[in-house]
């Protein structure tokens, strides 16, 4: 039985606030994937190509970031007991502007195309701005002092910082007349991978993986450091950027402080791992696959970050730095997020419709139970064509001439993710909407 006890249900907001994020996130999974077919093989020589940056702005702000704000909308009221300020306003504009303006920024910078991300800079900067400025109301609120709260707050923090390089990055762009030194572009990538989505995935997993997947808690100690850890480090190496420190010493400090990086996020990897291990149910489903890919993507990461640094001459221009970012970003964040969805929606369509039946007085209604939610065969389906396109998707960077296919099996994962999860929310509206069954 899922332990509901810790949960502030009363509160939770309407389906559709948190179902309008995750429900489209996956499209931006395929947008990305025809973007990527349309640059061609030419895309993969460096992560310094435009198309390259831009195709990365497609999947991490429209895939990651939108479901990562569907998350948030649903768990600060639920989890941290402190619902958003005006959480349908503000969600919706969120959602909107953030659904304009990263397919724009997106293409913009893929094309170069100035107009294009000036317009989706802005649209995507107001999104952020309206969603991280509600969020940090929300929990300064909250009276929750646990890690899963500790996490949130910092994990929103950074990505305050991650839009502000962001911005900084953009205007130079556009050519407004400052510079764009190369370590702003890593500051801007470590907030926003390390800062943002690994803080966000780890203060969710505190809560989702003991009550969805049936495993022992989190230990306390690595659980309460974690979050202030990650960040304090990326604070001082932000810090040693921007300060005229030695080059000596600012080596020094870069390499200590990206190893202390490296060492975290595989040790939350292996405790999840280990914890997994521990399940009181023995058979592993769909959702626990997606987080063991995900938690092997992340521990793969680290060791080819590890080779990365043994390879100086190499270093991040080769194709070493595209295969440490597809494994962190399409093996670890989406598969993560994979296995999420396919939990949070199902369980949000149970809640709302036993909610309504409690409400309504219509006690002889039908609720489905979790697994009639999404048929599991189609969510087998899906966890397949993923793990075909994380192997294909390594496979092309080694032989660019397998992009096509690797990104056709991309675009086919997430639009059949996309149709399950639509496929939810038509199971709600039917159970919602059939006929009314009277006692008596």
């Amino acid at each position: 039985m899922i332990n509901l006890s810790r949960l502030s249900l009363d509160r939770a907001p309407p389906l559709w606030v948190p179902l309008q994020f995750m429900a489209v996130a996956p499209l931006f999974g395929v947008l990305f994937a025809g973007v990527m077919i349309l640059l061609g093989p030419q895309v993969l020589v460096s992560r310094w190509m435009p198309g390259m940056i831009g195709a990365a702005h497609l999947l991490v702000l429209g895939y990651v970031a939108m479901v990562m704000f569907g998350a948030m909308q649903q768990m600060l009221p639920v989890v941290a007991g402190s619902p958003v300020p005006r959480g349908a306003i503000t969600s919706r504009l969120s959602f909107m502007l953030l659904t304009l303006g990263t397919p724009l920024l997106g293409i913009g910078l893929a094309l170069h195309r100035p107009a294009w991300i000036a317009v989706g800079g802005v649209l995507v900067l107001g999104g952020l701005g309206v969603f991280t400025l509600t969020a940090l109301i929300a929990l300064a609120r909250s009276q929750a002092r646990g890690p899963t709260t500790q996490a949130m707050t910092l994990a929103v923090i950074a990505l305050l910082v991650t839009a502000a390089l962001g911005g900084w990055l953009a205007g130079g762009h556009l050519g407004l007349g400052w510079p764009l030194p190369r370590h702003m572009t890593d500051l801007h990538l470590a907030w926003g991978l390390l800062g943002w989505v690994a803080l966000l995935v780890a203060g969710a997993a505190y809560q989702v993986v003991p009550m969805f997947q049936m495993t022992p808690e989190y230990p306390v100690l690595p659980a309460r450091l974690h979050a202030p850890l990650v960040f304090a480090i990326l604070a001082v190496m932000t810090l040693t950027a921007l300060l005229p420190v030695p080059a000596a010493t600012a080596k020094v400090i870069n390499m200590t402080g990206s190893g202390m990086l490296a060492a975290l996020m595989a040790g939350f990897a292996g405790i999840t791992l280990w914890l997994q291990s521990r399940r009181r149910r023995r058979n592993a489903d769909v959702t626990v696959r997606f987080w063991h890919i995900g938690m092997v993507s992340l521990l793969a990461a680290v060791l080819v970050w590890v080779v990365i640094q043994l390879l100086p001459g190499r270093g991040l221009w080769g194709v070493w730095a595209l295969v440490l970012a597809w494994l962190f970003v399409a093996g670890f964040a989406v598969s993560v997020i994979n296995g999420m969805l396919y939990k949070i929606v199902p369980f949000l369509v149970w809640l709302h419709l036993n909610q309504t039946r409690m409400g309504s007085g219509n006690f002889a209604m039908r609720v489905p139970n979790m697994h009639e939610v999404i048929p599991l065969g189609l969510t087998r389906l899906q966890l397949r064509l993923h793990l075909a396109a994380l192997v294909a998707g390594l496979t092309a960077l080694a032989w660019p001439a397998l992009l096509i296919p690797a990104m056709l099996l991309f675009a086919a994962s997430n639009g059949l993710l996309s149709w399950n999860l639509f496929t939810g929310i038509r199971c709600y509206r039917a159970s919602l909407n059939a006929p009314r069954t009277t006692t008596g």
